[in-house]
């Protein structure tokens, strides 16, 4: 159900401008040249609305229930409606309804991106700031091209966001009172404005009311009151206004705003007042709300907040009802209001706005509700506060409240922790068959019990993954990216039991299906793109798991070393989570350590503890595939959980003379993907299969390292030259391609001897080639490496780390290569604002007088310093 933002909250209201103050157009034309954020941050009264409105844009202003992210965005897309259209405006709409509030903020910017440079003015912002819709605001600063003003009554928590104005330089100089003056009380002597303006320290709102009183014969120091603002101000009412209206005025206040009818008694006033008008209605500004309500009785007051909470409940504005009712002191009637549309509330994904509410009623008050109680853990499980949660939980069932069996289930649904939800569905099941049936069937999937699950009902990418269909589990999310965040059912759960927002299907589901069977480069977007909405969630379980999924597509694509440190990031993060989330990031690390053992006996250890049998047997499978790919046949256990794919790759492993059908079934093996083969494996089935248009594969990988000394490696297996004249070709050949004569003549070699060493080294890199056919990793004429996909040459790696290269090599064209290559690194590593990369250019040349003379005013000096020493000692 759509959330009903206020129109009043999209209108600016209409405020008196008598005075043109240019002083502050410069300063906020001079603020917006250095920032796209602007913090207009005073008390009320200050004059923040009234200098900002003719600037139009698109204005919001906000109340205390804009604190839940999700409403918030839910006021950002009225407000934006019409700029972004119906369409933008729908998808908004479906994804907050779901409550899904960091999907709907990436839409809302991207819809943004393509309006032009406006004005976003949020009004009113310290009532509507908290954790979460704070980082909303960070976001919007993305956007190129909007500016965004923030008028809030605190500096905190927006100081950092842009520049700041203050109440400093927005309240009235003498020459701007002396204009006011002119324009409200053209007859009030001049000195007498002056001393106003002295008294009231240029507050705009407090001159104002003095002026008017003054226009009505009294003097500045009858009028005025020392102390707090909203006192000072109500003094300034008192004298303004006659009782009767006082009294009617400070009645109605406690709406906020009224009706133009309700309100008519007040108009003749309305400047004393300082209304501002809406439309049809009339809001009180809120330091004259809170000064006119001063005047009530505590019992009248009450009782009026008490009616306009059950006037905002008919209008179905059940959070302003609750608001109102908090105001009044009335905590029993807030949590009954609670107690009522609390589930409501969750099912529309507003779970900051509940947990804000029970954090503002007292613990005696929630504790005299125990389904108060289950709502708390209700919303700190949705708000992936698990810990907490599962603490609630077990208070609500030792109060009595059965339903708490369900949401525990759902809890350690949402951690993957099938063995833990076991005993938990069983009593679901006993009392709430209707209701914990589909719970049942997505912990069966994660038990591995797949066709149990799809007989139940259960269904979506997670079940195809499951079955062993990663490619069709892709196409279902990549035909619905926004699909809810959790799989469908034939029988939705009813209730108010939803996962939480960073759950497994998503951003970070497509992660990993695109790592698996797609394509890897997508696979990192999405990953980044899971843990960007993990981030705005602070939730360390989404940054863990995406960690981790962004792992496994660097893994897919031969980072190595950055797959390295996604998978210890992913670690650290996962510490004090369920067991589940360190097992993908353990498994990372043994595929890629040297020393495998430690992290694949916990990662299957943790596996098992949560009950997950077919992870177990996915993350097996990744080391065994990492490491085959390295040169390393993995010990390959028994795998319970492995389903009909992951049985068909643990069947071929390691592939020797099988794979064919495997390819054939499964093509992505052979791309740059998780479970990739060998890419000389791979491309040898191919080529056995008639697929690859070569006349002959060799089978085998080869790597050319000539960075630090020169390397080569075939099959994984150091190569051993016979002549070293066949090793200096090689060098030559990976550094460039060369005409026949060309290259005979740089080797100082006879034609004879030349066609010697050129077989040679076709039989090192090509074991087992036939007689006259073609080279595959080298070509006769030119005479050059071909850049096939099994051949590797750090020289040609833009990742490759930098040393020195052909160390070793005698030889003059080489030397001249590898200084060449030496001073366009140290060249790139000079132009880096880094001084450790100006150690590094020093370390390659120790006499560079540049780099030493850099480093000398930096915390590096003394190593410089040693460095240099020690070259000229050498010298």
């Amino acid at each position: 159900m759509p959330y009903r933002v206020p129109k009043t909250r999209l209108l600016p209201p209409r405020l008196p401008h008598e005075v043109e103050r240019h002083r502050l157009k410069r300063l906020l034309e001079e603020a917006w040249a250095s920032s796209s954020a602007l913090v207009l941050a005073a008390g009320a009264g200050y004059g923040k609305t009234t200098l900002l409105v003719p600037y139009g844009g698109v204005y919001l202003a906000l109340g205390q229930e804009a604190k839940d992210p999700v409403v918030l965005l839910w006021h950002l897309g009225a407000a934006y409606r019409d700029r972004v259209g119906e369409g933008v405006y729908e998808e908004l709409e479906g994804l907050l309804e779901r409550g899904n509030w960091p999907l709907a903020l990436e839409a809302l910017l991207e819809a943004l991106l393509n309006l032009p440079s406006h004005l976003l003015v949020v009004d009113e912002a310290h009532l509507g700031v908290g954790r979460e819709s704070l980082r909303v605001f960070l976001a919007l600063l993305r956007v190129p091209g909007l500016r965004l003003a923030l008028l809030s009554r605190r500096l905190e928590p927006f100081e950092a966001l842009g520049r700041v104005l203050t109440e400093k330089e927005l309240a009235f100089d003498p020459e701007e009172a002396c204009a006011l003056a002119q324009a409200l009380a053209p007859e009030v002597p001049g000195y007498e404005v002056e001393r106003a303006q002295s008294l009231t320290r240029g507050w705009p709102l407090g001159l104002r009311l003095m002026l008017l009183a003054m226009r009505k014969g009294l003097k500045a120091e009858e009028v005025w009151w020392e102390g707090e603002p909203r006192v000072a101000l109500g003094h300034l009412l008192l004298a303004a206004l006659p009782e009767e209206v006082q009294l009617l005025a400070a009645r109605l206040s406690v709406r906020e705003e009224v009706g133009l009818e309700e309100a008519h008694p007040l108009l003749p006033y309305a400047e004393d007042l300082v209304l501002e008008r809406l439309e049809n209605r009339l809001r009180f500004h809120p330091l004259v709300r809170a000064a006119l309500m001063d005047r009530l009785p505590e019992g009248e007051r009450r009782a009026l907040l008490n009616q306009a909470a059950e006037e905002a409940l008919k209008q179905g504005e059940a959070l302003r009802a609750a608001q109102f009712l908090l105001e009044a002191g009335r905590m029993g009637h807030a949590a009954d209001l609670l107690l009522a549309h609390g589930e409501g509330f969750l099912r529309q994904g507003l779970t900051h706005s509940v947990l804000g509410l029970l954090e503002a009623l007292p613990k005696e008050v929630v504790q005299a509700r125990p389904s108060l109680v289950l709502l708390l853990a209700e919303a700190l499980r949705q708000a992936s506060r698990y810990r907490e949660a599962e603490s609630a939980y077990r208070e609500a069932l030792a109060r009595g409240l059965d339903r708490a069996y369900l949401g525990w289930a759902q809890l350690y649904l949402d951690t993957v922790e099938p063995a833990k939800a076991r005993p938990l569905l069983a009593e679901a099941l006993r009392l709430y068959p209707g209701e914990a049936e589909p719970l049942l069937a997505e912990n069966l999937l994660n038990e591995g019990r797949v066709e149990e699950a799809a007989r139940m009902g259960f269904s979506g990418p997670r079940l195809l993954l499951r079955r062993g269909q990663p490619k069709e589990a892709l196409a279902l999310l990549r035909a619905e990216p926004l699909a809810p965040s959790r799989a469908s059912y034939e029988r939705e759960p009813r209730g108010f039991l939803r996962p939480p927002l960073h759950h497994r299907e998503g951003s970070l589901l497509r992660a990993l299906l695109e790592a698996v069977c797609g394509d890897a480069k997508e696979a990192v977007r999405q990953a980044e793109r899971g843990r960007w909405e993990a981030q705005v969630l602070e939730s360390p379980f989404g940054v863990a798991l995406a960690e981790a999924r962004r792992g496994h597509a660097l893994l897919a694509l031969g980072r190595l070393e950055e797959a390295l440190q996604a998978y210890r990031s992913a670690l650290a993060f996962a510490q004090g989570g369920p067991p589940r989330l360190q097992v993908e990031a353990l498994g990372g690390l043994a595929a890629l350590l040297g020393d495998w053992k430690e992290p694949f006996s916990e990662m299957v250890r943790l596996a098992r503890l949560s009950g997950d049998a077919w992870v177990e047997a996915f993350m097996t499978l990744v080391v065994a595939m990492a490491r085959l790919r390295r040169g390393e046949v993995f010990p390959l256990p028994h795998l319970v959980g492995a389903d009909p794919f992951l049985r068909a790759l643990a069947e071929a492993y390691p592939f020797q003379d099988k794979g064919h059908e495997l390819l054939h079934r499964y093509p992505f093996l052979a791309e740059k993907t998780l479970l990739a083969l060998p890419v000389e494996r791979a491309r040898r089935f191919l080529w056995e299969m008639g697929q690859l248009d070569t006349p002959y594969h060799p089978g085998v990988r080869v790597e050319i390292r000539a960075y630090g000394g020169f390397r080569v490696r075939v099959g994984g297996r150091p190569v051993r030259f016979r002549r070293r004249k066949a090793e200096l070709m090689l060098a030559l050949l990976a550094e460039k391609a060369w005409r026949r004569e060309e290259l005979q003549e740089a080797l100082e070699v006879s034609r004879g001897e030349f066609r010697v060493l050129f077989s040679e080294l076709l039989g090192l890199l090509e074991p087992g080639r036939p007689p006259r056919a073609p080279g595959y990793f080298l070509s006769a004429d030119p005479c050059a490496l071909n850049p096939v996909p099994e051949l590797y040459v750090d020289l040609w790696d833009p990742e490759a780390a930098f040393s020195i290269p052909f160390l070793g090599l005698d030889h003059p064209f080489l030397e001249e290569a590898a200084l060449a290559r030496v001073a366009v690194h140290r060249k790139k590593l000079l132009s880096s604002p880094d001084p450790q990369d100006w150690l590094h250019a020093l370390l390659l040349d120790p006499l560079d007088e540049e780099a030493y003379l850099r480093l000398k005013a930096t915390p590096l000096a003394q190593r410089a310093e040693e460095i240099r020493t020690e070259a000229v000692r050498a010298l």
